[in-house]
């Protein structure tokens, strides 16, 4: 199990940690260092290996590249208008050095993101083939990767994880899985994922799913289909959006079978009830050894998923103070008294700090 996270330079936290639990409950408003958390677990088994996000883009006229790294799913959650890169990434957009430490046991793993000029290179303390020396402040360093801070090739000599793998999952994210559910189908299909999925998803909604397809609609391209036992189909994109996300987000973890499952503002499209399956489920995970760390803005999502696992949890309100990250740990009955008091859980940081 990931013990404890360390961040030193990394987007919008200029030095912070954090204990982790078997389910880890990060609670606070927007920009209080809760998705870049997040982000620092799903990139620190290494930022270049492949994850199940398939992100297409346009290389050359009339052509499209595929690219399914962590670091192209981050990159994605960072575009707006036409800026398409990785300039996020070190503080304030000009730290030299970026660092995201994370202890597993007795291991001490530690992933570095190095600027020089509009170039970023990837180094690790992790035992790894293929690495190359290079001088950063005069100190030799070990490297594995470099790309621009720009979109463009990145330049790669080692892609598989080096400690337990860990997912990102988010509604904004659900495009690129389906992506990959697409262009993995035949594998996926040939699983007992898409049945086991489909009669998880019809305990949620009255439409009772039996099976997923991929299947032409209309007689046009291939869809992502729904299966019912009367043999009626709806292509899930026209499901509802909280059961749409939820049935992506299963078939990507039962696909992939992640150590850590990481899920950015859980809260999203999703109602009490399904929130409250979410919380058994993560349960069930825990029980097999699996972890869980979740971000949210809702009391009440919080205390749904404290509630069921308790003992297993940690719940913390998160705040930046000059970018340096901040935590106090909560219990279910701090959250109770919270929401009994009608106080939003975006505006609870000033009274509890």
């Amino acid at each position: 199990m990931l013990q404890k996270l360390e961040i030193s330079n990394f987007r919008g936290i200029k030095k912070g940690s954090l204990e982790l639990s078997p389910l880890t409950i990060l609670l606070g408003p927007n920009n209080s260092g809760k998705s870049a958390i997040l982000e620092a677990l799903f990139l620190i088994p290494n930022p270049v290996r492949s994850v199940p996000y398939v992100l297409r883009m346009e290389a050359e006229p009339n052509q499209r590249s595929s690219y399914n790294r962590a670091l192209d799913a981050v990159s994605f959650l960072h575009e707006s208008l036409e800026y398409r890169g990785y300039a996020f990434l070190p503080f304030n957009y000009t730290a030299k050095s970026s660092e995201i430490s994370c202890i597993e046991g007795r291991l001490k793993y530690r992933l570095r993101f190095l600027m020089e000029g509009d170039q970023i290179f990837l180094s690790t303390n992790a035992h790894i083939e293929n690495t190359q020396m290079r001088k950063f402040n005069g100190v030799d360093v070990p490297v594995f990767g470099c790309f621009y801070s720009g979109w463009g090739n990145i330049d790669v000599r080692y892609e598989r994880p080096w400690m337990k793998n860990t997912l990102l999952v988010s509604s904004d994210l659900t495009r690129l899985g389906f992506a990959y559910l697409r262009s993995n189908w035949t594998k996926i299909a040939n699983s007992r994922v898409l049945k086991t999925v489909a009669k998880d998803s019809a305990l949620l909604s009255a439409d009772k799913y039996t099976d997923f397809t991929l299947e032409p609609f209309l007689g046009q391209k291939l869809e992502l289909q729904a299966y019912f036992k009367n043999g009626k189909r709806i292509r899930l994109g026209d499901i509802g959006e909280g059961i749409k996300n939820y049935i992506v987000i299963r078939m990507l973890y039962e696909t992939t079978a992640p150590d850590t499952l990481l899920w950015d503002d859980i809260e999203s499209h999703l109602n009490p009830r399904i929130l409250l399956h979410l919380a058994n489920w993560f349960g069930d995970l825990i029980e097999k050894k699996k972890q869980v760390v979740i971000s949210t803005h809702s009391l009440e999502a919080a205390r749904i998923m404290a509630g069921i696992n308790e003992e297993e949890s940690s719940i913390y309100m998160t705040s930046l103070d000059n970018n340096r990250l901040r935590t106090k740990r909560l219990t279910v009955n701090d959250l109770e008294n919270l929401e009994k008091s009608g106080i939003d859980a975006r505006a609870s940081e000033a009274l509890l700090f």
